[in-house]
């Protein structure tokens, strides 16, 4: 059986009822071929304080953003989607444990995390 060319593999969800704590993992997923990281979407539903939440993904533990000001980054006391760019480091290899990860944590609740993992 021939795969589409840009075929979904697979996508990371994870979701923090209360706002995250820094460093804790919200979702991942163990890639089962190669593939590429295709878009991140991060969006908060509540917030109560004045620091921003920042949201990473990891490739085996390493963040795919070259630059950490270009993580998905929500300021503090606003709430909806967050600011985000594409990662640098897209490339996924078969095995790459890919996480999605509270980098910093702010004072937003109901922090949901998706990250699409398509054939390369």
């Amino acid at each position: 059986m021939t795969m589409p060319a840009l075929a979904i593999q697979g996508f990371v969800s994870g979701y923090a009822a209360t706002a995250p704590n820094a460093e804790q993992v919200l979702g991942a997923m163990v890639a089962t071929r190669p593939a590429q990281i295709r878009s991140v979407a991060c969006f908060s539903q509540g917030s109560s304080g004045g620091t921003a939440t920042v949201i990473d993904v990891r490739n085996n533990g390493v963040s795919v953003y070259t630059n950490p000001a270009s993580r998905p980054t929500l300021p503090g006391g606003q709430t909806g989607k967050f600011t985000s760019t594409l990662p640098n480091h897209r490339a996924v290899r078969l095995g790459d444990v890919i996480s999605v990860v509270c980098a910093q944590a702010g004072g937003h609740a109901g922090v949901i995390a998706t990250v699409a993992v398509e054939d390369p």
